[in-house]
């Protein structure tokens, strides 16, 4: 059996309360549940005062195998953000626009930008499945198109993550 939780956005007190509510216990600096697991529907950082906590709450849960998580649009952006353009010099695949960073902000400055940490959370991001396709259970962080997916699924891996050489041509 599955919790969906969705859009957490740094709040990690509140996905601590919540995670309590649905009866899962923290062991070891991990989040667990004997019988459940969660699917976060992405969605991790860009808000709240806890982004750091968040994304290593679900983290660790997925990397224990107590989680399993899809990308949100927020990682996704928070990815072409720190991925220079590959044919324009001091460009990134995600314009450092005055809008586009406003909105991304309070990530950078609670990870701190380009630290090791902001580097190890965005190979995190990259490893996340676009989707899933369980048994009996499809999740998606907006919404399952079957027409989109099949445009993507040439540009994902046998993990339905986004190939490394992919990244360009799916950004807008």
């Amino acid at each position: 059996m599955y919790d969906i939780i969705g859009d957490i956005h740094g709040y990690a007190s509140a996905l601590k309360r919540l995670l309590l509510t649905l009866g899962y216990q923290e062991l070891n600096r991990i989040w667990q549940h004997h019988e459940r697991k969660v699917i976060f529907l992405g969605d991790f950082v860009d808000r709240g005062p806890e982004q750091v906590e968040t994304v290593q709450i679900a983290r660790r849960m997925v990397e224990a195998g107590y989680a399993l998580a899809v990308m949100g649009n927020h990682e996704f952006n928070a990815v072409a953000w720190a991925t220079a353009h590959p044919t324009q010099a001091d460009e990134f695949l995600r314009s450092h626009s005055q809008k586009n960073r406003a909105q991304h902000q309070e990530f950078l400055t609670q990870i701190g930008e380009c630290s090791s940490e902001h580097q190890q959370t965005i190979e995190w991001f990259k490893s996340l499945p676009l989707f899933l396709d369980l048994d009996g259970l499809r999740v998606i962080h907006a919404c399952w198109h079957p027409q989109k997916i099949e445009t993507l699924k040439p540009h994902l891996d046998d993990n339905v993550r986004l190939r490394p050489d992919a990244w360009r041509a799916c950004w807008r």
